[in-house]
C-alpha cells in the first residue's frame, strides 16, 4: 500500500468511526481515573467496613452467627455486611466523605459565616479527622468531612436557623427603621 492509499484508508476510517473512537478513548480515560479514585479510597473504606462488621459481630455475643450448618439472621446480616455491595458503598460513602471535607475546608477558609462558627465547624472537622486517620489521608478528609456535617447540623439544629444574609438584611432593616423593628 503507498502512502497516498494508506492515508485515504485512515481518513476514511476516521469518517466511519472517529466520533466512536473518541468516546472510547474518553471512557478509557475516565476509567483509569476511576481505577485510581478506587485505589485511594480503598484502604480507608475497608478498614471502614472491617470495623463495622467486628463491632455488629459483638452486638448480643451469646447468640452465634451459626449453628451447625445453619446461617442465623445474625450471621446473615454479617455475611451482607462483609460482602462486596457493602465495599462498594463503604467506598462511596469514604470518597464522598472525603470531597465533603475539602469542600467543608473551603467553607471555613472563605465562608461568610461568623468567627464562633468557625471555630466550632474547625474544632468538629479536627476531631472528625483524628478520629478517621486510621484511614490515612483520605480517612482524614472523610472524617474532618462528617465532623463539618455533624458541626453544621448541631448549629442549625440549636441556632436560629437563619442565613448570614438574613441577618445583614435584618440589620439593614433595623438601620433604615432607626433601631426600630
Amino acid at each position: 500500500m503507498t502512502p497516498v492509499e494508506k492515508e485515504y484508508v485512515m481518513q476514511l476510517i476516521n469518517k466511519q468511526y472517529g466520533n466512536r473512537a473518541m468516546m472510547g478513548n474518553g471512557l478509557d480515560m475516565a476509567g483509569t481515573a476511576l481505577g485510581f479514585v478506587d485505589d485511594a479510597v480503598s484502604p480507608a473504606a475497608t478498614k471502614m467496613q472491617d470495623f463495622v462488621v467486628r463491632n455488629v459481630g459483638k452486638i448480643d455475643p451469646k447468640f452465634p452467627a451459626q449453628i451447625g450448618g445453619v446461617t442465623t439472621a445474625k450471621g446473615n446480616v454479617l455475611n451482607m455486611l462483609a460482602g462486596p455491595q457493602a465495599r462498594m458503598l463503604s467506598k462511596a460513602a469514604v470518597g464522598l466523605g472525603a470531597v465533603g471535607g475539602v469542600v467543608g475546608a473551603a467553607d471555613v477558609l472563605v465562608g461568610q459565616d461568623g468567627i464562633a462558627n468557625k471555630a466550632m465547624d474547625a474544632t468538629a472537622m479536627t476531631i472528625g479527622g483524628l478520629l478517621g486517620a486510621a484511614g490515612g489521608p483520605v480517612g482524614i478528609a472523610a472524617g474532618a468531612g462528617v465532623g463539618k456535617t455533624v458541626s453544621d447540623a448541631t448549629q442549625w439544629l440549636f441556632g436560629d436557623k437563619k442565613s448570614p444574609e438574613e441577618r445583614r438584611m435584618e440589620e439593614a432593616l433595623l438601620a433604615l427603621r432607626g433601631g426600630v423593628i
